[in-house]
């Protein structure tokens, strides 16, 4: 049967979008620059590392956090390292007082930038700029956030910052006394150290099996960049979620690449990462955010934003926001979505939702107008369906054995099929 559908061409109205309407007072007036130049890092130490021993490989016990993706900020994309106590409250703050919050945007994640030295008993500290971080972690715990938390598995980072590096007990117990609910353990630096799969593994399982003994509950990430299949062996590891490739960029090309990698994982409630939500930065059309959106959602992603929250369009809110679409990524199902259909520069993703539907998005990657076809034997579905478009919030009648839409380029739809 041929799906009916509004021309997707166009673009439904913004309003119908969930509504959302952001009062200029409710966003924080953009920051100006430091008066000071931020303290160099610390400098990297002469002469390689001794390369210490590490845990014998075996499976780490799921630690039953982060049984959907997580949803937040991340401050790297667009603060990089130049960051402090008070830029990451303000994001914190941004967060609180639009509609980001109550849609789910729940994790405030620091980057790297925030490490200072370590004292004589060897626990680390933050930098003149982190003055105090249990009493940051405070401030994004009281706005109702959860806070996230960046260091590296090498002595020192590529950026030269202080890495976890032998001290992964002792990192572990300071971050729970800090409060932190989400470590992100970024492996460049650790490379020359570990350059094997297998001593990759054991490194990341010993930070993992740190955090398990911390007396916190501590959500833990893989960030190597994708290196040796990591989605086949991360939940081993210890791993909720992994990054599936490098930092991506806020245009077309870069989101494709990554959005559409497969991932090789079938981990439930684990989840693969392919990058930072680019909605906000001004790079792309609506119709590519929105197709990076359906995208990301379909496949179960951490929406995590790249953009500055501190200073946001109205417009840019009402796309995060629309409550249809995170309901696909955050489904109680806990089931990454993969592509079941690909014709050419087409493709169709489907995800199985716990309530028994399905969701199912359309994309046309080409530049130019294309049929996108899928059949109910792709989908794993016999019987009609019901099918509700997510973007114009409306039920556009029912369909049998197969569906076909016809997409402009660069475009996609994201429908929910059910019973």
């Amino acid at each position: 049967m041929l799906g009916s559908l509004p021309p997707q061409g166009s673009l439904p109205p913004a309003a119908p979008t969930q509504g959302v309407q952001v009062a200029p007072s409710t966003i924080a007036p953009p920051i100006p620059p430091p008066t000071a130049p931020p303290p160099p890092a610390p400098a990297i130490a002469a002469g390689p590392p001794v390369k210490l021993p590490l845990p014998p490989l075996r499976d780490v016990a799921a630690n039953g956090l982060m049984r959907i993706p997580p949803m937040g900020w991340a401050s790297r994309q667009r603060l990089g390292t130049d960051i402090d106590d008070a830029a990451i409250r303000q994001a914190a703050d941004g967060l609180d007082e639009t509609p980001l919050k109550a849609a789910g945007y729940t994790y405030v994640e620091i980057g790297e930038g925030w490490q200072g030295t370590r004292d004589a008993s060897g626990a680390i500290r933050g930098n003149t700029k982190f003055p105090d971080m249990k009493a940051l972690g405070d401030h994004i715990h009281t706005r109702g956030l959860q806070f996230g938390l960046t260091i590296s598995a090498a002595p020192k980072s590529c950026n030269g910052f202080e890495g976890s590096y032998g001290h992964e007990a002792e990192d572990a117990r300071t971050f729970a006394s800090w409060g932190v609910d989400f470590l992100i353990y970024d492996w460049c630096g650790a490379e020359s150290i570990y350059p094997t799969q297998a001593e990759q593994q054991a490194a990341y399982q010993k930070m993992a099996e740190a955090l398990r003994a911390s007396g916190r509950d501590i959500a833990f990430a893989i960030d190597q960049d994708g290196a040796f299949n990591v989605g086949t062996w991360a939940a081993k590891a210890g791993a909720n979620l992994w990054r599936t490739g490098k930092d991506i960029a806020d245009n077309w090309p870069s989101v494709a690449e990554a959005g559409f990698k497969p991932d090789t994982s079938d981990a439930p409630a684990r989840w693969a990462d392919p990058g930072l939500v680019q909605i906000g930065n001004g790079g792309m059309t609506e119709n590519e955010y929105r197709t990076h959106l359906n995208l990301w959602a379909v496949r179960g992603a951490p929406l995590m934003l790249g953009n500055d929250v501190r200073i946001m369009r109205p417009e840019t809110v009402t796309l995060l926001t629309n409550r249809e679409v995170i309901a696909i990524d955050q489904d109680a199902g806990g089931r990454q979505g993969k592509r079941v259909a690909q014709v050419g520069q087409t493709e169709v993703w489907a995800k199985p939702l716990a309530d028994g539907s399905t969701a199912v998005a359309f994309f046309n990657r080409g530049d130019a107008s294309a049929p996108v076809a899928v059949s109910w034997q792709q989908l794993g579905l016999a019987g009609p369906r019901q099918v509700r478009d997510l973007w114009w919030h409306e039920n556009i009648g029912s369909a049998d054995n197969r569906y076909v839409v016809f997409l402009t380029a660069r475009t996609s739809l994201l429908l929910r099929f059910s019973r």
